[in-house]
């Protein structure tokens, strides 16, 4: 019998997730396409456009919005079950609290491995793809973004980037100068391109001239870079990190720091989106006192609404930390770890106030 309610408990608090999921999600998309109005007509970039960018990017968006919409179905879960009085029911029969927390976190960790696997394994690729359609329409030819690095049409120069570090430093740069009668005249590759003291300067050069029958080749440590470069079309070469699975997040992550680089807020990312399944676990611990102690009371729009505001509370102290990782330095892992922390402590509080009563 007792394993029996497990398992209705685990079907009702799935049922009303996906119920709660289809709906967010609908949100979610409008709001996307909405906001993706304002981008249709640069370049090649219409309306289909848009509409295949928001789907492409709806599971990243989606999983990082997981902890609310697990929380929200939880609650509503549970708030189907109390208000047709079949918790009390299942209590009076000997059904303790102890099992019905358990059941209730059974079905949430069934959840929150399908939506990280889905979150984890599909999000940063799809969301990749859907950036680089995304620029390669809106920049209609200047820049092109291929699986071997990023090509600029600049005059009579066609200029391939490696790697786009940041908008002030640039990998793998090679430059090919051709004339009004598309012969190539000079080819450059530089190791690095860097932006300093207001002019961009190349490291590590080798210059090849092309002549009529003959080449010649110099090399120079460091050289300026004379072509204008519109350091917004960079931004097709930028990667989220909300576009990079965790290892190769974590890749870049080092490569920043052996370069000196600023990586705060790359390491940040990938902490809290370690911990973004322990985050919806404990979220979903601290839905089940709300409904059945605290709120037990209130109708299921009262409970929702203190369910958002819980996960907006949530969002608002993981940015506000992840600021702070960037501003004074404070170690990444403890500002990733900390919000989850005092959310599980609260929770425990409340779970045991309602296991004594």
């Amino acid at each position: 019998m007792i394993k029996i309610l497990q398992q209705y408990i685990m079907k009702t608090i799935i049922g009303a997730t996906a119920m709660s999921a289809l709906v967010i999600i609908g949100v979610l998309f409008l709001m996307n396409m909405l906001g993706e109005l304002k981008n249709i007509g640069q370049g090649d970039y219409g309306l289909g456009q848009a509409f295949l960018y928001v789907l492409l990017r709806m599971t990243s968006v989606v999983y990082q919005f997981s902890p609310l919409l697990i929380l929200l179905g939880c609650i509503v879960g549970l708030s189907l079950l109390t208000s047709h009085n079949e918790l009390a029911v299942m209590r009076a029969s000997g059904f303790a609290i102890r099992k019905i927390i358990t059941s209730v976190l059974g079905a949430a960790i069934v959840m929150i491995l399908a939506i990280s696997i889905a979150g984890e394994w599909l999000g940063p690729g799809l969301s990749y793809k859907a950036e680089v359609r995304k620029e390669n329409a809106q920049n209609a030819g200047q820049a092109v973004v291929t699986a071997a690095g990023v090509w600029f049409h600049i005059d009579n120069n066609f200029i391939h980037i490696q790697h786009v570090v940041g908008r002030q430093l640039l990998e793998g740069v090679t430059r090919y100068e051709f004339d009004d009668k598309h012969h190539l005249l000079v080819a450059y590759y530089a190791k690095s391109l860097s932006f300093q003291d207001s002019q961009w300067k190349m490291h590590d050069v080798v210059k090849t001239i092309f002549l009529n029958e003959r080449t010649k080749s110099y090399s120079y440590k460091e050289a300026l870079w004379d072509l204008k470069l519109n350091t917004n079309l960079l931004n097709v070469g930028l990667v989220d990190p909300n576009e990079m699975s965790l290892p190769r997040l974590m890749k870049f992550v080092r490569y920043l720091e052996q370069n000196g680089l600023q990586a705060s807020e790359y390491r940040f990312d990938f902490w809290q989106r370690v911990f973004q399944p322990l985050a919806s676990l404990v979220m979903i611990f601290l839905a089940i006192p709300f409904v059945l102690g605290a709120l037990r009371t209130s109708t299921m729009g009262w409970r929702i609404v203190v369910g958002i505001m819980t996960g907006f509370v949530f969002f608002i102290l993981n940015s506000f930390f992840g600021q702070l990782c960037v501003v004074y330095q404070i170690p990444t892992l403890i500002a990733a770890i900390f919000p989850p922390i005092i959310f599980a402590l609260f929770g425990v509080i409340l779970s045991n106030r309602l296991i004594r009563y």
